[in-house]
């Protein structure tokens, strides 16, 4: 029987894509020290982690694992303590 406990999400660093309506943020686990990387799309409420052995971003489904990390995210907004950058695309001119 496999157990997971879902750790408390430290965010370190997030990059708003406003063009995809995302947010990019790089996260730490407080008890083990391991890194993962979210995208989180706040007007659909929905997050999204990254599966680095199948190379693709899987839908976080878990309710408690979601709400871990909605909560993290609404801090550090809260908070402003961390690097945030907003990714531009720069303007094509003809």
């Amino acid at each position: 029987m496999i157990t997971c406990t879902h750790q408390k999400l430290i965010f370190k660093h997030m990059v708003e894509l406003p063009h995809c309506e995302c947010v990019f943020c790089s996260t730490q686990e407080e008890g083990t020290g391991r890194s993962r990387i979210y995208l989180i799309f706040k007007e659909r409420q929905k997050a999204y982690h990254r599966n680095g052995l199948k190379g693709n971003w899987e839908e976080v489904t878990d309710m408690e694992e979601h709400a871990n990390i909605w909560e993290g995210f609404e801090q550090a907004i809260m908070e402003r303590k961390i690097p945030s950058f907003i990714a531009s695309t720069p303007s094509l001119a003809f």
